[in-house]
């Protein structure tokens, strides 16, 4: 039985704690990236940095923009993935004081003075048009002109690929899809930015080419060289014949070798898929956006999740997953939220999985305490792989003697 002086300690503590929650962008995890990946494929919630603090919050929760513009960073050629990544440039802008409590940016000019080579050209321009076919000419205007562009598919930031037709290829912070105007609804789609890089924009090559998308087309030279020999001048006179291979002229309107090869390259990388299999396991709401819960009936709200919230589907159906809110069956719209990944055991203590027991792991602890306090039972801030990790005392709670043990730890 703990005593009242053992109690005042926990209080103590517990206000310490809180302290430094707030102050949870001085922390700095231990990070180092991984080398040779697409810079598409980087997600919010990896792993990897997920966790690591922009201001008041963190990568997995606000973290969309600025990885929209890492990626920009590499594409244009200032950075690249041996050693540059959103965790990395989270860092680097916390280091500046860049972020505001909510995980914003502070000033567009900060980016600039991380990866001098890029800025952001434009504030948050509306769409002249409102249909697709007017919104992609536009966005495509703006990448035949050099620019990088990134777009607000209704709260959510993603890095535009490039255009092909009417189809808006995107890499997206969130989630797997490539094609904008399949993965979000037009209405939602109202503002862009634009953003200078080292190199212009000069070009994509998608990761795939989804079923019923415009057919990949490249654009190819071919040389033919001929000779011919006039016997009076007794001179040997080159003619060259250029023809491209380009969909503007009905004689040059064929495919080539290398525009097949390309397409073919393009369209192995990653099978089509016209349908998303959900599964069971963690799901968490993206960032600034709210989802609902509702009961098992469907006639009220058991629930409203907010950014980074975490629920765990126990079953599928369809695109619908069963949750348990408060001990009750409840269902979600699972196109809504997005998979968490496969759950990985984690090393006691390192909560962010950062390689470091530090102050940030002390951080995210008091976060998910002072949540307790307002989410209902069956949401969390942290996933369970998350929690388990958290407990380090081992007794099957999260509470103030785990801090206290994580305050020996780093204070020793």
């Amino acid at each position: 039985m703990r005593t009242v002086k053992d109690n005042g300690i926990s209080k103590l503590l517990l206000t310490f704690l809180m302290i430094i929650g707030i102050l949870a962008g001085a922390y700095r995890p231990v990070h180092s990236a991984h080398a040779a990946e697409d810079f598409r494929l980087w997600r919010q919630m990896d792993s990897r940095w997920g966790n690591t603090a922009i201001g008041g919050s963190n990568v997995r929760r606000s973290g969309c923009y600025i990885t929209s513009i890492a990626m920009v960073a590499v594409a244009s050629g200032a950075r690249n993935t041996t050693d540059f990544d959103p965790g990395v440039f989270a860092k680097q802008l916390n280091d500046i004081g860049a972020f505001n409590s909510s995980g914003g940016l502070s000033s567009w000019a900060s980016v600039n003075k991380v990866v001098k080579e890029i800025s952001i050209d434009s504030a948050n321009l509306s769409f002249k048009s409102t249909d697709q076919k007017g919104k992609a000419a536009e966005i495509k205007a703006a990448l035949d002109n050099g620019s990088y562009v990134i777009c607000n598919v209704g709260g959510h930031w993603v890095y535009i690929d490039g255009v092909i037709g009417d189809d808006v290829y995107m890499a997206d912070p969130a989630k797997d899809d490539i094609l904008m105007f399949k993965a979000y609804n037009n209405a939602n789609i109202t503002v862009y930015q634009l953003l200078k890089g080292k190199t212009p924009y000069s070009g994509f090559t998608p990761l795939y080419t989804p079923e019923g998308a415009a057919p990949v087309t490249t654009t190819a030279v071919t040389t033919t060289t001929t000779s011919t020999t006039t016997k009076a001048a007794a001179t040997t006179t080159k003619v060259t014949t250029t023809t491209k291979a380009a969909t503007t002229t009905k004689a040059a309107a064929t495919t080539t070798k290398a525009s097949v090869a390309a397409t073919k390259a393009a369209s192995t990388t990653a099978k089509p898929s016209t349908t998303v299999a959900y599964v069971k396991g963690e799901y968490y709401c993206p960032d600034s956006r709210t989802v609902t819960v509702y009961s098992e009936d469907g006639k009220e709200t058991a629930a409203v999740l907010e950014e980074g919230n975490i629920v765990d589907v126990v079953s599928v159906s369809g695109d619908t997953g069963e949750v348990v809110i408060n001990s009750k069956k409840c269902r979600v719209k699972l196109s809504e939220l997005v998979f968490a990944g496969k759950e990985k055991k984690l090393v006691m203590g390192d909560i962010n999985n950062d390689g470091a027991f530090d102050g940030y792991d002390l951080a995210l602890i008091n976060e998910y305490i002072i949540s307790r306090s307002r989410l209902p039972e069956g949401v969390s801030v942290l996933t369970g792989a998350e929690i388990a990790a958290a407990d380090i005392s081992g007794d099957g709670l999260i509470d103030n003697t785990d801090v206290l043990m994580y305050l020996m730890r780093i204070c020793n």
